[in-house]
């Protein structure tokens, strides 16, 4: 299921008449009134950004990152786009665990955090040993255990330090491939009574739902025993779950979308329009941009190399190996929104009408602004509540530009900016 939202900007510009006698030997004081004025205010924080990421190719190798292309998607120089975290899968056969040493080696080295979750325990521990459904047998939550720490021990000796490690990829979905059952009880009961025997030197993240159900997931946190044991409240979007999780912020547990994606659902990409393909990108920017206003630390596409994603596998006429139009976008957030940042508050004299977040770090201070709509949006003027910045720079990304930079006019302390139609930009203050 996907949510578009339409937001339609009229823009009127009045003439200004003169009242009296024209004067053309007078000076003629200068118009410095703008459309729409922003202001920026650091002294009121939100949440802290722990990264904005994609996943490895869990079920196909051809879809593993090469080296090259991870750096296209980690680094941080022209033409990249600055991904923090790595989600890889936890295979239940450890004879699979080395082909993952080399793509989470290779992104840890621009400084990713990995994320590893598992879509199966080993089936021998499942009630109908197999590894698709099933359930995990309480008597062997003590074994599930034993496997989960071999694996960051498996990882740590090669050279890969783990954050975190997921209970199970979306424990509330009947799948009919790879995967386990689980309710909220199973995984109360098993975070309650063996997440402390989980190797501390990784963060815990449960219950990875299908659509970041929030009677799954506040079940977890609403139980003490089983909340102590959580470190990340984590979860997907398909079919919903953009919400405010206020328990989890209660109980200082940090928020993770951990996997979403958009693909015309399955239509021709191929034969698909620029412009629609171009809309649907649009969309998934606004689902970042609503999952940050709901105080949410981290954001993980799903595959990183795939056809409808950031880097394109040679399907669907993409060339293998390119940071496509869909990376660009989403590297107005991954590249500049470093983990650590702190979301900020912003103040609108008048309602521009764009989606718009805003982050600061140290002297820096970043927007990401959207505009969904064909209507551009001009003279935004730009100002920071008790800041002065000396330079102000604008990224641009549209369906005929990528990244496009523009240094910005300063003006008594004001960034003057335009934002173009259907667009996301990302303006940089210092």
């Amino acid at each position: 299921m996907k949510r578009t939202n339409y937001i339609f900007l009229l823009f009127f510009i009045m003439p200004l008449f003169s009242c009296g006698d024209d004067d053309s030997s007078e000076p003629q004081e200068e118009d410095t009134s703008h459309n729409y004025q922003i202001t920026l205010n650091p002294a009121t924080t939100y949440q802290t950004i722990a990264g904005f990421g994609a996943a490895n190719g869990v079920f196909n190798l051809s879809l593993y990152p090469t080296t090259a292309e991870t750096q296209k998607a980690f680094g941080l120089d022209d033409g990249e786009m600055g991904l923090s975290i790595f989600r890889i899968k936890l295979p239940y056969d450890s004879d699979d665990w080395e082909r993952l040493i080399a793509p989470a080696t290779e992104a840890q080295k621009y400084g990713a955090k990995i994320l590893a979750s598992p879509w199966s325990p080993p089936p021998a521990l499942k009630s109908n040993n197999d590894p698709v459904r099933g359930y995990l047998l309480p008597e062997n939550y003590d074994e599930y255990v034993t496997h989960l720490n071999s694996f960051i021990d498996y990882m740590e000796t090669n050279g890969v330090d783990l954050h975190a490690i997921s209970i199970q990829n979306e424990p509330d979905w009947e799948a009919e491939y790879e995967s386990c059952d689980w309710s909220s009880t199973q995984m109360i009961n098993f975070l309650s009574n063996h997440g402390a025997d989980i190797d501390d030197r990784v963060k815990i993240v449960a219950p990875e739902s299908l659509n970041f159900d929030q009677g799954f997931t506040n079940a977890l946190l609403n139980n003490d025993a089983a909340a102590a044991q959580l470190d990340i409240a984590g979860g997907h979007l398909y079919g919903g779950g953009l919400a405010a999780f206020p328990i989890a912020e209660q109980k200082n547990k940090e928020i993770w979308m951990t996997e979403y994606l958009l693909n015309l659902e399955e239509g021709d990409w191929r034969s698909a329009s620029e412009n629609t393909k171009w809309q649907e990108t649009l969309n998934m920017l606004n689902s970042v941009h609503e999952a940050m206003t709901y105080n949410w630390n981290a954001y993980i596409w799903w595959y990183l190399k795939r056809y409808y994603s950031f880097i394109g596998d040679g399907e669907q006429g993409t060339t293998r190996g390119t940071v496509m139009k869909r990376g660009y976008a989403f590297a107005h957030f991954s590249k500049f929104i470093r983990p650590g940042y702190q979301r900020i508050n912003f103040e609108e004299d008048t309602s521009t009408g764009l989606d718009i977040t805003s982050y600061m770090e140290d002297d820096k201070l970043v927007m990401v602004i959207i505009n969904p709509t064909g209507t551009s949006a001009s003279d935004i003027a730009i100002a920071a509540e008790g800041m002065d910045f000396s330079t102000a720079m604008a990224y641009t990304t549209t369906i005929n530009e990528n990244m496009t930079e523009q240094t910005l006019e300063i003006s008594d302390n004001m960034a003057i900016v335009n934002i173009t139609g259907s667009s996301v930009t990302t303006i940089i203050l210092e």
